[in-house]
């Protein structure tokens, strides 16, 4: 055989589909955080809340145990979106920041540190793929431990109140999903572009909620000294967070507790725009290769 025909020859065979390249970075990520103890135990400890809450929704319809607790149902309160907000999706928020500030710091510094974008995007995976498969790992734990079992809870509920009740809190399912997924999203994506500019996992952690506490702080001390509307809270992430509950769940403001005074398109707004700078930070960090001074 001559020599020239043993020359290197490009792969012409089929490709895998890119959202199937995608899935490989989900599922290995996804496998690098279930091998921590820790995390297995507070994964399983958030979903004792919906647990308990399910249970709860149960015994408010059974008559007969009510009556053994001497209660009757004119001292129980409504079920409404004031109650899905005040015992479900509050816990939910601090359990997703919790959650989200012990991994996300954990899934891109690593690949910085030790040089690994390089070999990720030499591959068939291009920066979108890399990114959307971190945040895929979030998204489906963060989903698990918020508004999945809260829609789980709402057609329990709806099932056993019967009547119109699902049709008169159509909001709540809608309210559960569309809160969580924001949360879940910018908490994320500030987490990923934190973890891109320090490399070392606690520090990156301690950076992430910094920089919130921070936003926090700032948005209330402009709040307190100025008050012609300059909109300190728009560096208060939880602020935004606080607002866009209320609303979606049509809560009663004073029920929950203090709630800024921000209109929801702000609120929006500003969940939109931390995601975007964090996006756009991030995606100025991961290249595919490494410049040496």
């Amino acid at each position: 055989m001559a020599i020239f025909l043993k020359a290197y020859q490009g792969y012409s065979g089929p490709l895998t589909p890119p959202f199937e390249r995608m899935l490989v970075i989900f599922r290995y990520a996804l496998a690098d955080v279930f091998k921590s103890r820790l995390f297995v135990a507070f994964f399983f400890i958030s979903l004792l809340l919906p647990l308990l809450l399910m249970c709860a929704i149960y015994v408010y319809h059974n008559l007969e145990l009510l009556l053994q607790f001497e209660v009757t149902p004119d001292d129980l309160a409504v079920i409404d979106g004031n109650a899905f907000a005040l015992v479900m999706q509050i816990p939910q928020n601090f359990l997703l920041f919790v959650m989200v500030m012990v991994i996300g710091p954990t899934m891109i510094s690593p690949d910085l540190r030790n040089n690994a974008l390089p070999l990720y995007l030499s591959r068939p995976i291009n920066k979108a793929s890399y990114i959307f498969g971190k945040l895929l790992v979030l998204l489906f734990l963060g989903s698990l431990i918020s508004w999945v079992p809260a829609l789980l809870l709402v057609f329990v509920q709806a099932y056993l109140a019967g009547g119109p009740w699902l049709g008169d809190n159509l909001h709540i399912p809608l309210a559960a999903v569309v809160t969580s997924l924001s949360w879940i999203v910018t908490l994320s994506l500030v987490a990923f572009a934190v973890s891109a500019f320090v490399k070392w996992k606690a520090m990156a952690r301690m950076a992430f909620f910094g920089i919130l506490l921070l936003g926090s702080i700032t948005g209330e001390i402009i709040e307190q000294v100025f008050t012609d509307g300059l909109g300190g809270y728009l560096v208060n992430i939880f602020a935004g967070q606080e607002v866009l509950m209320t609303a979606l769940y049509q809560a009663d403001s004073d029920l929950l507790g203090f709630v800024p005074h921000m209109d929801t398109e702000v609120a929006v707004l500003q969940f939109l725009a931390f995601s975007l700078v964090a996006l756009v930070l991030l995606t100025r960090r991961i290249r595919a290769f490494q410049v040496v001074s």
